[in-house]
């Protein structure tokens, strides 16, 4: 990397310098030599010429692409070579120019050829070398050349040794943009690993903390996943004869539960919620900051479960599940409940999920079991109060618990629940709903992005 860097601007330099050198030797003979009466003035014009010549050679080779071949150095160390000899040689024609411009032509063509440290020092002396003899022409002292030469060498070395400090930077900096490449990538990686072990409603949650906090996904994760109070629906259910089904695991639990499962797991994500696998039991809950859109989604899904176990149940291929859903709302603690540890545990605790519990307790009672069919829905008084107070007419069925001397363990209270009558009519129902409010926020979003640009 470095040395494709160094070789860039290499190139850059070179075609600059070149072309600009070749510029003012023409410019030179024809303002400065011609216009002092320099003689001889074809001479003049021969060298002039020459250089600018050399110079006009050297900047056509840098436009193409053998410019970045390893026969690079060669054309401008070829060229400054001929600037600097010929300086000295200059100085045996004409008294008026300062021998030191030699030396001078050495610095400077140096930090265009761009070498070593030790390179530059070789070069350098090599080209010095070359000058002397025209400079004892010009009766230049040996003393003032030994010292001028020596001060020339001393000079490049501290301007070239900067050469090993910016490849040192250079390193360093590559060194940690790799270390923040690294750390990005590690960062992503552990957050796709973390997405296949949370569910994607506190995935999106996490992300978009990451994102407006600039937190890391640790930090994002102790925010987001905090128990916190919240007004939710929950969703229970459980499959009706797993124990003694799953003595049979290749055709109940492999080809029959596992994918239903599986589906149901979906249909919760798909509606915002956040769902919880304990065995064959689906637990979910809708923490939204809208309780009816809550228990409206919870609804939905619950109805859509409802339709796969009785599509999975009309295959031929694999056993039979029975299973109720269960649904409640109310208020409870909501997060992450068992820590950051290995005992991590995203769930909801309050009175909807206890009710649930005991509510799923009493359908395996047979006075209530034989007025339920496998995919029944069955909601709370709570809940059905909310879908009253909704746009939604929800057909519903109330069960009186009382009329069947049955009551709900730890909830007296709970003296009746409610049975979804229609679930492919509240299917309809619940995805026009959603779809119209989908269509709604679309909407108000683009009305949004007008006023913006508007404004």
């Amino acid at each position: 990397m470095w040395e494709d860097k160094e070789r860039d601007a290499f190139v850059r330099v070179c075609r600059f310098f070149f072309f600009g050198a070749g510029c003012l030797y023409v410019g030179h003979y024809f303002f400065y030599d011609r216009a002092l009466g320099l003689e001889p003035l074809q001479d003049w014009f021969t060298f002039r010429m020459t250089a600018a010549g050399a110079s006009f050679a050297a900047f056509a080779f840098y436009l193409t692409p053998l410019a970045y071949t390893s026969i690079s150095k060669i054309p401008a160390v070829a060229t400054v070579w001929l600037y600097c000899v010929s300086q000295a040689m200059i100085v045996t024609w004409w008294d008026g120019t300062p021998w030191l411009f030699a030396f001078v032509f050495i610095i400077a063509s140096m930090m265009v050829v761009r070498l070593s440290p030790l390179n530059t020092l070789l070069l350098s002396t090599a080209i010095m070398l070359s000058q002397t003899p025209f400079l004892f022409d010009a009766d230049v002292p040996p003393l003032s050349l030994i010292s001028t030469a020596f001060v020339t060498l001393m000079v490049l070395a501290i301007l070239r040794t900067s050469h090993v400090a910016d490849i040192r930077n250079f390193v360093l900096n590559q060194e940690n943009i790799a270390a923040q490449k690294k750390i990005i990538e590690l960062n992503i990686e552990f957050t796709d690993r973390l997405r296949a072990f949370i569910p994607r409603v506190i995935a999106d949650r996490l992300e978009a903390h990451v994102k407006q906090n600039h937190l890391t996904v640790i930090q994002a994760a102790v925010e987001v996943l905090k128990p916190r109070q919240a007004l939710v629906a929950c969703l229970f259910s459980d499959i009706r004869g797993f124990t003694k089904g799953s003595k049979d695991l290749d055709r109940f639990v492999d080809k029959s539960v596992l994918p239903e499962m599986k589906a149901c797991s979906n249909v919760v994500e798909a509606h915002s919620g956040i769902p919880r696998k304990i065995g064959d039991l689906i637990f979910a809950y809708f923490d939204d900051q809208d309780i009816q859109e809550n228990v409206l989604r919870c609804l939905l899904a619950g109805v859509e479960i409802s339709r796969i176990n009785r599509d999975l149940n009309d295959t031929i291929t694999q056993s039979e599940i029975r299973r109720f859903i269960l649904i409640s709302s109310g208020e409870a603690v909501v997060g992450n409940l068992g820590g950051l540890d290995s005992s991590i545990e995203i769930t909801a605790l309050g009175p909807p999920v206890n009710f649930l519990s005991r509510l799923d307790e009493l359908t395996k009672h047979p006075r209530l079991a034989a007025l339920l069919r496998a995919g029944d829905i069955l909601i709370c008084s709570n809940t059905a109060e909310v879908l009253a107070r909704s746009e939604l007419k929800i057909d519903l069925e109330m069960v009186d618990l009382s009329g069947l001397e049955l009551h709900v363990r730890d909830f007296p209270e709970a003296a009746r629940i409610f049975r979804v009558r229609n679930i492919s009519e509240s299917f309809e129902m619940l995805s026009a709903y959603f779809q119209r409010t989908a269509n709604s926020n679309d909407l108000e979003t683009l009305g949004q992005n007008d006023f913006r640009l508007a404004g």
